[in-house]
């Protein structure tokens, strides 16, 4: 077959249905010469899970996060195929894109629903984020089998730091964990760590950019 054909059949078969699990073998394992072309082409159907779930302008960051995570776990990296540039729009990077009305209302319902222990490690993380002083702790594990309520503690901290008018980025380290946060991306894309890493690598997130003001 003469050129990418066979891939855009391949995708436009699967447009229904795991487009970008499709997308991540064919270009991880099939001879592709055009990566960006692919993915001009068949963009719409890529995203289209991710545009319903978060917006046309983000939709497209989050499917190509997914794709990333993807193909890591196939042992590749996109970044050796030359892929396309994704970008989040100037407005979700510059500052909060969200109603902090509407936030304080979303915190206040998710606190009521919060039981004794949940509403603990709400208060202790609030605290931490909102204590500068210098003995205060930053960093915490929260653990607990599935079901007992940690995305709805999260979601809850999300909510109500919005509801305080302060901006947040909620980062997982995979692209499944970070669609289970409010705005989640994940530490790939936020931190620009490579995928292949080694004992010498370093983040590629650049200083006195918008990315890094953030």
């Amino acid at each position: 077959l003469r050129g990418d054909q066979q891939w855009h059949d391949a995708l436009n078969d699967a447009a229904q249905f795991q487009s970008p699990r499709q997308f991540a073998m064919i270009c991880g394992f099939g001879e592709v010469e055009d990566v960006p072309d692919l993915w001009v082409q068949h963009q719409v159907s890529l995203c289209e899970d991710f545009v319903h779930r978060y917006s046309e302008q983000t939709g497209p960051r989050y499917a190509f996060d997914d794709i990333e995570e993807l193909l890591t776990s196939y042992n590749l990296s996109l970044q050796k195929l030359h892929p396309p540039t994704v970008d989040l729009p100037a407005s979700v990077l510059e500052g909060a894109n969200f109603d902090v009305v509407e936030e304080q209302a979303k915190a206040n319902s998710y606190t009521m629903q919060l039981n004794s222990e949940q509403r603990n490690v709400v208060e202790i993380l609030l605290s931490a984020v909102y204590n500068n002083a210098a003995d205060t702790s930053k960093c915490y594990f929260l653990d607990g089998p599935a079901g007992t309520g940690k995305t709805f503690v999260y979601s809850t901290l999300l909510h109500t730091i919005h509801g305080r008018g302060d901006d947040v980025i909620p980062v997982a380290s995979t692209g499944i964990a970070a669609t289970l946060l409010i705005g989640g991306r994940t530490a790939h894309s936020v931190f620009k760590i490579p995928i292949d890493l080694n004992a010498t690598s370093t983040y590629n997130l650049k200083p006195n950019t918008k990315e890094a003001d953030v």
